[in-house]
């Protein structure tokens, strides 16, 4: 599902959404964690911006950036690009404009904290696989999924390769059915 934030579709949101994510999983350090290190009154701030909701103020680039550990020239350049995008940057900078796989090898590095060259091989397949495949969202999980798909591929073992038997795919979308009528009669 398409989001209907303003700047959702940003590079500046989704280095910030990555870097979130990253700092929860290598680090163990949560929104709200970071949202009172940061000085934020109400820590929810950082998932809007995350997503697109409301942009990342400026001045705080730097802060974020060194807090989840992004390049942060990279993520400074996204936020304003973010904040002002009908300006033509490459006039500011002696009239270099970066191509379009120029920004996205940047956008990556600031994503992964460290040069394309440091992607593991599993990293590397996702990259190829996203990249040849025309609709890559219908096949991305959101991390509000995973854990779904963490459970069922804990009980299909085999599910990558072989799917999940019909009768099965059946039960969930009778409980599917079932969680909507009850939230219908709320």
């Amino acid at each position: 599902m398409e989001s209907d934030y303003q700047f959702a579709d940003t590079a500046a949101a989704r280095m910030l959404s990555q870097g979130l994510a990253r700092a929860k999983e290598e680090r163990g350090i949560s929104v709200r964690q970071l949202g009172k290190q940061l000085g934020y009154k109400q820590a929810v701030v950082l998932s809007h911006m995350a997503s697109g909701r409301v942009p990342i103020p400026i001045d705080r680039a730097e802060d974020l950036a060194e807090a989840l550990k992004l390049d942060k020239a990279s993520f400074l350049q996204a936020v304003v690009r973010q904040r002002y995008p009908a300006v033509s940057w490459h006039l500011l900078s002696g009239g270099f404009q970066p191509s379009g796989s120029d920004s996205l090898a940047q956008e990556l590095e600031a994503i992964l904290g460290a040069p394309l060259k440091k992607l593991n091989q599993e990293q590397r397949a996702v990259i190829r696989e996203v990249a040849a495949e025309p609709h890559p969202r219908r096949r991305w999980l959101t991390v509000h999924e995973i854990p779904a798909v963490q459970e069922l591929r804990a009980i299909y073992p085999n599910m990558e390769r072989h799917g999940i038997p019909q009768a099965d795919l059946n039960a969930v979308r009778g409980l599917a059915a079932t969680s909507s009528r009850e939230d219908d009669a709320c």
